[in-house]
């Protein structure tokens, strides 16, 4: 910063590293593409799968799922007394 600006407005620069891609420059409109089907991807599958873990959280006993469970227990032994 002590060296006066360039021509182009910017200083002076003794060295540079390049970090990430070859070119360094702002992704291509494939690059981007991709990366907002990835990201539309990815959104729909996370929704998909709250979806299918609220949907499965409804079917938890005490829900009514459990009268079914004791329905069957009872059928169950009933027969079993039936083959006695």
């Amino acid at each position: 910063m002590l060296k006066k600006k360039q021509s182009n407005g910017y200083y002076h620069c003794e060295s540079s590293i390049v970090i990430g891609d070859k070119n360094g420059g702002e992704p291509d409109d494939a690059e981007l593409v991709r990366l907002s089907k990835r990201l539309v991807e990815n959104a729909v599958l996370k929704a998909v799968q709250q979806y299918l873990e609220e949907t499965q959280n409804k079917n938890k006993p005490g829900d009514g799922s459990s009268v079914k469970t004791e329905e069957a227990d009872r059928n169950g032994t009933d027969s079993d007394n039936n083959k006695k």
